[in-house]
């Protein structure tokens, strides 16, 4: 679920640092925005996942 849940946040990072690209008209930029939406998607959605599983094994 981690990996899943890391791969979507990640392209939805992608996606939104693909958006902020093409509103500040940076074409040299555009890689860069993309690579750091999608690491800080990913890095996002593990964290929240894992946090997620780790109040569900607490509880059990």
């Amino acid at each position: 679920m981690l990996v899943f849940t890391g791969i979507l946040t990640a392209f939805a990072g992608g996606l939104l640092g693909l958006v902020i690209a093409h509103i500040a008209e940076k074409e040299s930029r555009q890689t860069i925005a993309i690579v750091v939406g999608s690491s800080l998607g990913l890095a996002i959605g593990v964290g929240y996942e894992s946090m997620q599983q780790n109040r569900e094994r607490e509880t059990d």
